[in-house]
């Protein structure tokens, strides 16, 4: 009895499964677009990750700084402040091409 009840319910549920697992551009939609919001997404996240470093790396340095070691302070500031400077031209970079 759960056999045929388990093929019953499989039976039955495959298909609505199969059409919520298509994505948007296999449903009628637009591929362009569904790209085009992918890599918005992804170039969100990419700097926002990277500025989240950069800015621990910022604190790092002024607690090196704190701690009386201002090369390595200095070093650690610097290197944060120039990957904030160029994730910030790259997600420039990015919104340009992708036009949002």
């Amino acid at each position: 009895m759960k056999r045929w009840t388990l093929l019953i319910f499989c039976f039955f549920t495959s298909p609505a499964l199969a059409i919520m697992r298509l994505p948007g551009y296999a449903q009628g939609s637009d591929l362009r677009i569904t790209i085009e919001e992918r890599a918005h997404a992804i170039t969100d996240v990419i700097a926002l990750v990277v500025s989240i470093l950069a800015i621990i790396g910022i604190l790092i340095g002024a607690g090196y700084f704190a701690i009386g070691q201002g090369d390595r302070g200095r070093s650690y500031v610097v290197g944060s402040v120039l990957g904030l400077v160029l994730a910030a031209s790259a997600y420039g970079i990015a919104a340009l091409v992708i036009g949002s």
